[in-house]
């Protein structure tokens, strides 16, 4: 609410600004007064319209969308997904639906209509590049997901894989990778450098796909994510790099893992660890943020059914479950 205020001098209205709505509150505006405009005084005065510091911030406050769009994109904006973003996916949603949304199973219908036209997804590995290396911070949950990858390809696709774990910084790496390996009977060698990662991949060359482990960096590490990029882009064969970030990442450290991470030149998307997550916007902010194409979910710690191809349907699933409010 918008409070008027009139003195003969500006320090006497603002006073009266002060004792009635707070020493924070919100100058709106101010118009000089012409003599006589002032009630008992011949001469001019000042005007001022306020408001007090709330009613300020309620103003600043967009109104709220009824329904279960308003709900969805509550929760987007709280996951750090930007106000433009989610308004051109909840316009593109009205858009398209036939009536009334009167729930949200019915709001995840259209949102996977509009998420296939708005979304890029670029499918799973196979058919660019046979040699794909998985990135990303520490706890992103890459060997588990290269893991899964390993066991649906070899053990449902037909295919055969060969795993190359690079992770010579974290102790136990190399082990956890070896045993999964050994449980879906794939081949399985080590590399360092450049040179050692051309040598393991021509040791896999009968494989179809070949799935490099890297160690897990932090973002603010450059100087390692540099070396990292050096790795695999001296091997002689070309090598796609997938970018992992757990779901559950805050909005600043996503944003910061996406820039550095950048020095490796992703091509995808790799969204982990959605069990651990409270809601799911961020898998927009980070699609929007990086530009890059979403490949597969991972859910879970179970080898190989906790992961999915990244879907439209699937998107739209994670961003309906559970409470909206």
């Amino acid at each position: 609410m918008v409070h008027t205020f009139r003195a003969g001098r500006f320090e006497e209205a603002i006073a009266q600004v002060k004792r009635v709505l707070g020493p924070d509150a919100l100058i709106v505006s101010r118009r000089d007064l012409v003599p006589g405009e002032l009630r008992d005084s011949k001469g001019g005065g000042v005007e001022i319209t306020a408001m007090s510091s709330h009613d300020a911030e309620v103003a600043r406050v967009p109104q709220r969308t009824p329904g279960p769009i308003g709900l969805l994109e509550r929760r987007l904006l709280r996951d750090g997904v930007s106000q433009n973003a989610v308004k051109a996916l909840s316009s593109a949603v009205r858009d398209r639906q036939q009536g009334p949304l009167l729930g949200m199973s019915a709001l995840e219908a259209v949102l996977g209509e509009v998420l296939a036209e708005e979304v890029v997804f670029g499918g799973g590995i196979g058919g660019r590049s046979r040699v794909v290396a998985l990135v990303g911070p520490t706890g992103a949950g890459k060997t588990t997901t290269i893991a899964k990858i390993a066991a649906h390809e070899q053990l449902v696709a037909g295919r055969k894989v060969g795993v190359v774990s690079i992770d010579n910084y974290r102790i136990g790496g190399i082990e956890q990778l070896g045993r999964y390996a050994d449980l879906i009977g794939c081949p399985m060698e080590t590399a360092s450098d450049a040179r050692s990662l051309e040598v393991a991949l021509r040791k896999l060359g009968d494989a179809n796909i070949v799935l490099v482990d890297t160690a897990g960096r932090s973002t603010r590490d450059t100087w390692a994510l540099t070396e990292m990029a050096e790795c695999l882009r001296g091997a002689q064969e070309a090598v796609e790099v997938h970018l992992c970030l757990p779901v559950a990442m805050r909005d600043r450290e996503l944003a910061l893992a996406i820039e550095n991470y950048s020095a490796l030149g992703p091509a995808r998307l790799t969204c982990t660890k959605i069990d651990e997550a409270l809601c799911c916007g961020a898998i927009i902010a980070a699609h929007v943020q990086s530009g890059l194409p979403l490949g597969y979910f991972t859910n879970g710690q179970r080898v190989p059914e906790d992961f999915s191809v990244a879907s439209p349907e699937g998107l739209a699933a994670l961003l309906c479950e559970g409470d909206l409010n």
